[in-house]
């Protein structure tokens, strides 16, 4: 329940109450991911302007990251999840109707908006919940319930797709959002005295000096650095270059990518609560480094990738490298703002998170028009390559990682019915 101690709630129920939405929140999403770039290329566009159809739903992301950040601390957390469900919802059923591709794009950008709302009080929520040492391994959990909805939506969509044309997936898209919104509704509760207190920790507002002071916060900086390159390569080569490829270069179908889509999903799925207990017990800054270094090899992976298969191996890869990628960056950032008002904290690093989504697309589609499909691959790796070697210099770590692991071995680790090491008791 990070600091707030004094307040006797079950952990495990609180985080517990953002599973389930949380689920058909990420299931409708990836729904629509497998035929979104198709989609858009359906309007006549370029690969290049297709990608925008990511881009522009990042920038609404984008601009409205630090206002819902500030808008949770000032009316909770709850409030601006379910507002933003509802916007989704309403968006979803807008894009499938859209009559050009500027419309499209419109939609998008006010989808993005609700999605940031959603995303960014929801991470701020369990900042509120969870306790240092046990944030990574929570994290994991939670991480799984996201996976199973993207592993079960990109196969699901391609086949709505396949079956009943383009737009089909985007209708499901509103019905999971409106099952997210009525879920919320009765089972999310904001912690109790957190906007009380937050609300005399002083104002609400952001300014300049209100980013500089977080950017010089080194830890928090570093962890915005990981968080960038990870939604860069996500939504550039998974998002939009991956299927794009798939398409042009391998003739594949979008029950194809779906299911290709899905594998990396699966072995990421695999890995996560095991990967949570590392970022507890080894430490955010190992698990962030090695899962950028195989990042780096899943790009490279795909540009030998010929057939069905080989796509297929590249993808499991591309999620093994995935595994922690999402909430070892996010553990760091609330390790380093503790004493920070966790809405605008968590609502600026999501910012920052949407910036690699919103440019991601762009940059590397741009890349593939001057050039090939295949050298976005080799661009994202040599980033990736980049980005550990400045972790590995740059980035401290915050937890008393051997603390931790000496008390969770006497404890024993638990996965699911699994349990390893413990002291028994006599």
């Amino acid at each position: 329940m990070g600091e707030q101690g004094e307040e006797k709630r079950s952990v495990m129920a609180d985080v517990f109450s953002i599973y389930i939405p949380s689920f058909f929140n990420t299931i409708g999403m990836s729904i629509v991911s497998p035929i979104l770039p198709v989609y858009a290329r359906s309007f006549g566009v370029s690969f290049a302007v297709a990608s925008l159809a990511i881009t522009v739903n990042a920038f609404g992301r984008f601009i409205a990251d630090v206002p819902v950040g500030i808008a949770a601390d000032k009316w909770g957390r709850r409030n601006m999840m379910l507002i933003g469900s509802f916007i989704v919802m309403l968006m979803a059923v807008a894009n499938a109707n859209a009559p050009n591709f500027t419309f499209f794009l419109i939609f998008r950008f006010f989808q993005g908006i609700g999605s940031s709302m959603w995303m960014t009080s929801r991470q701020t929520l369990l900042a509120d919940i969870l306790r240092p040492e046990e944030r990574g391994r929570i994290m994991g959990y939670f991480q799984t319930f996201i996976l199973l909805g993207q592993s079960a939506g990109p196969s699901f969509g391609g086949w709505i797709a396949d079956a009943y044309g383009l737009t089909a997936p985007f209708y499901f898209y509103a019905f999971t959002n409106f099952l997210t919104l009525i879920i919320s509704y009765f089972l999310i509760h904001d912690v109790k005295g957190v906007i009380k207190k937050t609300s005399q920790g002083g104002g609400h507002g952001f300014t300049f000096k209100d980013a500089i002071r977080l950017l010089k916060n080194r830890t928090y900086a570093m962890a915005c650095l990981a968080t960038l390159t990870v939604t860069f390569a996500r939504s550039g080569i998974r998002g939009n270059i991956l299927p794009i490829y798939a398409v042009d270069e391998l003739g594949m179908s979008a029950t194809d990518i779906g299911t290709i889509i899905s594998f990396a999903t699966l072995s990421n799925l695999i890995l996560t609560v095991p990967m949570g207990y590392a970022i507890d017990l080894i430490g955010r800054k190992p698990v962030i480094i090695w899962n950028i270094i195989i990042l780096a090899l899943a790009n490279l992976s795909f540009v030998f990738a010929k057939d069905y298969w080989t796509m297929s191996l590249a993808a499991v890869v591309l999620g093994i490298a995935s595994a922690g990628a999402g909430q070892a960056p996010s553990s760091l950032a609330v390790d380093a703002t503790y004493n920070e008002r966790r809405g605008l904290a968590m609502g600026f690093y999501r910012l920052v998170s949407d910036v690699g989504s919103m440019i991601g697309p762009v940059i590397l589609s741009t890349i593939a028009d001057s050039t090939n499909l295949h050298m976005p691959f080799y661009a994202m790796a040599g980033i990736l390559l980049v980005n550990s070697l400045l972790h590995a210099l740059l980035t401290k770590e915050l937890i008393d990682v051997k603390k931790n692991r000496e008390e969770q071995m006497k404890q024993g680790i638990k996965i699911g019915p699994f349990k390893f090491g413990g002291v028994k008791e006599t």
